[in-house]
């Protein structure tokens, strides 16, 4: 998720004290409690919260014997609860330095450190605790939350997991365990916390972090009542509001990201990046010409910004407005003349239109101006190759290799420009066309294309079961590209599964079915929205 925030600032000073009975932190051995008189009524007093009659009393025994480890834990907790921190503190660790293994002072004093935010301090005291007490529901609760607060995901879904009566009467700390588990990949376990907890029933700082890493393991729609009910909390807060729309964007809620963008600038709260991402729901909603108005507003509110021009332009190339795309990339460059993207772009739309010359010039300059990005060696690759000339696409991207070995993109176009030059099983050219694929699936397996090209390879070798894994993946990154289908189809066959062959020949008809009634249908919305007019009156 693209979070614009951290979390909100909200105050968690003594939640997790306050949320467990008084009984919970007075710790002391049980056998002790039943001995004597005076003793027995000081403790009932501080469980009363009778914190000074029960301190005073406390206070006259330790004169009788001033190293007793109970009565200087009581002490201890008397000031605590008399907001005496700093004075409790010094009572605990008197107790600890005459009794190192106190277990009660161990616990109390780290909860009053924690309390404190004294983390590295409560967290020691605490692992001595759990070296005598492992399986103490407080020592771990604490641990985890520690650990929570540390980003150590892992050990804090351990530790917090060992509480579950404590985690039960606190739902604050379940939603702790909820995001560990998220951030640790145990979605199924996570789900099943959330399912015990509304949103209202925890504080904001756990629903925004909840609606975080729900957004982040790609359950949008999991996270926006979470994040919605800190919006509530926070409802002026820009970074807040902007974050939710995200979400809705991700969760394809376009028409609620659409009202609450909207609400947001009719609240005087407009930039160029909530008008951005405003334009991106209109476009999504089948609305194109508000997408056009969003992103001239983005364009005037943040000229510096050259990601607009971009939108714009790829905007237009959806909608096959090529003029009204070079028109905005002009625009652009007068601002930003040597921006390598704007450039890049410019030959990507001489490229829509079959102008591979200019395309080439434009990734030549783009690869110059910006050496450090591989998007001109990519034009230029792709250029190439589409102009027929493999050997000037080879020279290139070998070329660049050199520099940037661990490029996917630029992998991939080596080893599908050296087999279009016609490299044959057998030869080095070929070997090298294998190696480079093989590396660009392995850097990045989100690649679409490098997967086909490597499972034709595997064909032509009659590896079909690897062949076969290849396209299966392709197809499960893009759903419609065709070449996946196809080859698909062929391996299932050349392997004797007809069965599975038919079956992936009808999703390719159901493809191409889908397609021809989609081209149909951008007929008749691009005579209705002719965003190159409102691209051509861009105020400047």
């Amino acid at each position: 998720m693209r979070t614009k925030t951290s979390e909100p600032a909200v105050s968690f000073g003594r939640w997790l004290l306050c949320a467990l009975p008084v009984a919970c932190c007075l710790f002391l051995p049980l056998p002790m409690i039943a001995q004597g008189g005076d003793y027995a009524q000081a403790e009932a007093m501080v469980r009363n919260h009778q914190w000074d009659d029960g301190l005073a009393l406390v206070l006259r025994l330790l004169k009788n014997d001033p190293r007793n480890p109970r009565e200087l834990n009581l002490a201890g907790l008397a000031l605590t609860g008399k907001g005496e921190i700093e004075e409790a503190d010094e009572y605990f660790r008197k107790c600890l330095r005459s009794s190192p293994s106190f277990i009660p002072a161990l616990k109390n004093l780290s909860i009053n450190e924690f309390n404190g935010k004294q983390y590295g301090e409560a967290e020691k005291n605490l692992l001595a605790a759990a070296k005598l007490t492992p399986n103490d529901p407080v020592v771990n609760l604490y641990l985890g939350e520690i650990a929570y607060r540390q980003q150590k995901y892992e050990q804090a879904a351990d530790t917090l997991g060992r509480s579950p009566e404590l985690l039960a009467r606190n739902a604050d700390a379940s939603a702790h365990l909820a995001v560990s588990y998220l951030q640790t990949g145990r979605k199924d376990k996570a789900l099943e916390i959330l399912g015990r907890i509304k949103p209202e029933e925890i504080e904001s700082q756990s629903q925004f972090a909840i609606g975080v890493a729900l957004a982040e393991a790609e359950l949008p729609e999991r996270a926006i009542p979470y994040l919605e009910a800190v919006q509530r909390s926070f409802p002026g807060s820009y970074d807040l509001g902007f974050d939710l729309v995200l979400t809705y964007m991700s969760a394809k809620e376009f028409s609620r990201a659409i009202k609450d963008a909207t609400d947001m600038i009719g609240r005087g709260r407009e930039t160029a990046e909530l008008n951005n991402i405003l334009a991106e729901a209109y476009e999504s909603n089948n609305e194109t010409q508000h997408a056009v108005d969003a992103l001239r507003r983005a364009i005037a509110l943040a000229p510096d910004d050259e990601s607009n021009y971009l939108d714009f332009a790829s905007l237009c190339m959806n909608h096959r407005s090529y003029d009204a795309g070079m028109k905005v990339i002009q625009v652009g460059l007068e601002a930003h003349p040597r921006s390598g993207s704007l450039i890049f772009m410019r030959g990507v739309l001489y490229g829509m239109q079959d102008e591979f010359n200019l395309a080439e010039k434009d990734f030549q300059q783009a690869a110059e101006v910006a050496p450090q990005n591989n998007l001109g060696y990519v034009g230029l690759g792709v250029t190439y190759l589409e102009k027929g000339n493999a050997e000037q696409a080879i020279q290139v991207l070998r070329q660049r290799l050199r520099e940037k070995p661990n490029d996917a993109s630029l992998l991939y176009l080596l080893g599908e420009a050296l087999l279009r030059k016609g490299a044959a099983p057998g030869q080095e050219a070929y070997t090298e066309a294998q190696h480079s694929l093989e590396k660009s699936v392995a850097l990045n397996p989100g690649l679409c294309l490098p997967h086909v090209s490597l499972g034709g390879i595997y064909m032509d070798e009659d590896k079909l079961d690897e062949a076969i894994v290849q396209f299966e993946k392709a197809r499960s990154i893009d759903h419609n590209e065709r070449s996946a289908y196809s080859h698909l189809a062929v391996a299932y066959r050349r392997l004797g599964q007809a069965d599975k062959s038919k079956e992936v020949m009808s999703a390719l008809k159901d493809i191409i079915d889908q397609e021809r009634r989609a081209t149909r249908e951008k007929m008749k919305a691009d005579a209705q929205d002719h965003p190159e007019d409102s691209a051509a009156g861009k105020d400047r």
